[in-house]
């Protein structure tokens, strides 16, 4: 399926520091979505905001877990309200990891979000918090989630709205003369210094990981854009196509990237990473598979059958793959000697670089 958007809704944007639902704001989004509709477009609305809401209704702090279940039924309320209002029909998805690990219900995923977008139904989309938040089964934030269903689908955009205009230079929470960044070409390590390293007040994630997740997407062909949601003529612009926020290009791709291949993207299920020497990006690249011999260093753990991000020696992403072992099963302070040990095999790995 073709002209397909998907907008990922920071918690900052749709809920005060009341956790009361921002129907302006809302309303405004599901407008502009409605819109493009009309003219033949597919949107996925990824939404923050249920723990956000929720932790507010009782006078104490709860469990994230209960937060996540009251304020679900509030947010998706709000949801219904406002597209019966306008004539839009949403529906509502809650996931947890193993929708995208599991090839089989990856692919069930697929069918029922194609059989809504087909008939202009809008998704919205949620982790399921009130049963998997702060366990494996958890994405960690919904950047990493709109991400994930950005590859699955072959979006042609993801559209990020947060609290803030984009990627600036410094902290624009702390630098009143902070630069934004209006287009990134390519998402390398040297961005990182421009983001801080806190975590956004309402959400899980932050630039930090909005940056990460723009690497991924952009590796694989997916416009990327950050803007302000909170700025109500700034979606409406993005959907245009119009510069605003902060654009990250998308890199142009060698060849049509295969259904299976998207699967073991959007299923990147572990934070590793293995940093490989120049011969074994040259090998990857000629279709072969990685050896022990070729990794200089492992960046966290990964079990067998997870699927790890593969760098070049400036830390730079250039692949993902299916493990075939464990880390804990490599000699970490001796790779060259491990001859003849397989770590990925050359039919589950991605090379995107």
């Amino acid at each position: 399926m073709e002209n397909i958007t998907i907008i990922k809704i920071g918690s900052n944007v749709l809920v005060d520091e009341l956790g009361k639902i921002r129907n302006e704001i809302l309303e405004n989004i599901l407008l502009s979505v409605g819109n493009k509709i009309k003219q033949g477009e597919k949107i996925i609305l990824v939404s923050s905001g249920a723990i956000a809401v929720g932790k507010h209704i009782f006078d104490e702090e709860v469990d994230k877990r209960l937060s996540a279940s009251l304020g679900q039924m509030r947010l998706m309320s709000g949801y219904l309200e406002i597209g019966e209002k306008l004539d839009l029909k949403v529906s509502e998805l809650l996931l947890s990891r193993p929708y995208l690990v599991k090839r089989e219900l990856f692919l069930q995923l697929q069918k029922t979000i194609d059989i809504m977008l087909q008939k202009n139904v809008v998704p919205i989309v949620n982790e399921n918090d009130a049963l998997v938040v702060g366990s494996d089964w958890s994405f960690g934030d919904n950047d990493s989630l709109a991400s994930a269903l950005a590859i699955a689908f072959s979006a042609d955009k993801l559209l990020i709205l947060s609290s803030v205009d984009g990627l600036y230079k410094t902290d624009p929470t702390k630098d009143e003369s902070a630069e934004l960044i209006k287009k990134v070409e390519n998402v390398n390590a040297e961005l990182m210094k421009y983001c801080s390293k806190e975590i956004s007040t309402s959400g899980r994630g932050g630039m930090i990981s909005k940056l990460k997740t723009i690497r991924l997407t952009t590796a694989v062909g997916i416009e990327t854009q950050i803007i302000n949601g909170l700025k109500k003529e700034q979606i409406v612009q993005a959907l245009n196509n119009e510069e605003v926020g902060t654009l990250f290009s998308a890199r142009k791709m060698k060849g049509e990237i295969k259904n299976r291949d998207r699967w073991i993207l959007a299923a990147k299920s572990s934070a590793a990473s293995i940093e490989v020497d120049n011969g074994a990006v040259g090998a990857l690249g000629a279709g072969k598979s990685l050896l022990a011999v070729g990794i200089k260093k492992i960046f966290g753990e990964f079990n067998k059958g997870e699927i790890v991000e593969l760098v070049n020696l400036k830390r730079e992403g250039i692949a993902f793959g299916v493990v075939d072992i464990d880390s804990k099963d490599l000699i970490h302070d001796d790779f060259k000697n491990q001859k003849g040990v397989q770590v990925m095999h050359a039919d589950n790995i991605m090379v995107f670089a």
